[in-house]
């Protein structure tokens, strides 16, 4: 882009905006941030704010990014086209945030952390990549959150960020999902809209493919198991898969419908919509215990049977072992806490409650 920064949506010149979010991409809503800065957008306009969502404007020039200083370029220039708005409230989101923002709040969202995210990695990054995200991306985003009122989406997030970049979180806000979307569906019925077969086994994947996720353990775990694998986004082309596409959230949670269960062995996470989409529909997911499960696993400690480690034995002995499992009281149970803690509706309050304690409304 050209522009000092990306505006979704139109703001009447000279005029205050009222509530400024800054997005990694406020194009792209499947994004686990751009999806929460969407969210959250949601929740203001419903108690009147009149709200912007703007992103990382000029491209920084190669020589800075190969420096490690691109994220702390987008940075400034996100905050700053974002101030040019005179916002009375300014939401701020990972390494997003750097520059002046003074005459208005500001919160900052934490969505784990660059240095965690990159350590989980590991060696499958060029060491250079490794670098400049743990240094660049971790210098933007420690310094993103000094000086405004902090929230990480998880517990194990705000200690992340406390242990790496010495900052404490004024509050933990996990993600919301939309509960009545992402509900328990009829299985054969979702098969025949998907084109399924009834009597298949299948286990589905949500989301990109890459290491972080585990995603090369998924092929191979599925077939050994006896489950055919699907994968629903932006996965290419694979004859050892059935890939489902980018799906809209109604068509998804048919998908989530359809498998005999999801697989997801992530190995980071802060709090992750494919989680929370799983277990509010009610379908069994093998995951691992990163980022929020922790704190489910408080809740609903009898999930942990079907939890596991980033290992292929170890995903393929909980596969075998799901035909005689007890799922139903397990998902029966998941899909009540997702009700009661991660619904919208909760997530809404939290945050109305947060901007209640620092005397911000849109009045």
């Amino acid at each position: 882009m050209t522009a000092e920064a990306y505006v979704a949506g139109p703001s009447p010149p000279g005029r205050a905006s009222g509530a400024v979010i800054i997005s990694p991409d406020p194009a792209n809503r499947a994004g686990g941030v751009e999806r929460m800065c969407s969210l959250l957008q949601g929740v203001l306009e419903q108690d009147g704010w009149r709200v912007n969502v703007v992103g990382p404007g000029r491209v920084p020039a190669r020589w800075v990014s190969r420096l490690g200083a691109g994220y702390l370029a987008g940075s400034i220039s996100a905050t700053r086209g974002a101030m040019a708005l005179h916002p009375r409230l300014l939401i701020t989101n990972g390494f997003l945030g750097c520059g002046r923002s003074r005459h208005c709040t500001r919160i900052h969202v934490y969505h784990g952390t660059m240095v965690g995210n990159t350590r989980a990695e590991g060696n499958s990054l060029p060491r250079h990549d490794r670098v400049r995200r743990t240094v660049g991306a971790g210098l933007a985003e420690a310094v993103a959150g000094r000086g405004a009122a902090v929230v990480s989406v998880s517990q194990k997030a705000s200690e992340e960020v406390r242990r790496y970049y010495g900052v404490r979180s004024d509050a933990v806000i996990p993600n919301g999902v939309d509960t009545n979307t992402f509900r328990p569906r009829s299985r054969e019925q979702a098969r025949q809209e998907l084109g399924l077969a009834g009597d298949g086994r299948y286990a589905l994947y949500v989301g990109r493919l890459q290491r972080l996720k585990g995603t090369e353990l998924l092929v191979h775990a599925s077939r050994e198991a006896g489950y055919e694998l699907l994968i629903a986004g932006e996965s290419g082309d694979s004859a050892a898969t059935r890939n489902l596409g980018v799906l809209d959230p109604d068509r998804l949670a048919c998908a989530y419908a359809a498998a005999d269960c999801v697989l997801f062995p992530s190995r980071y996470e802060a709090c992750s919509y494919v989680v929370l989409e799983a277990l509010s529909c009610g379908v069994p997911l093998i995951t691992t215990r990163v980022g929020w499960m922790p704190t489910f696993l408080q809740g609903v400690p009898q999930y942990e049977r079907l939890c596991v480690e980033p290992e292929h034995d170890e995903i393929v002995a909980r596969l075998r072992a799901l035909p005689t499992l007890d799922t139903a009281s397990l998902t029966s149970a998941a899909r009540e806490w997702i009700v009661a803690h991660n619904s919208l509706q909760s997530y809404a309050t939290q945050w109305r409650e947060l901007l209640a304690d620092l005397n911000v409304s849109a009045q």
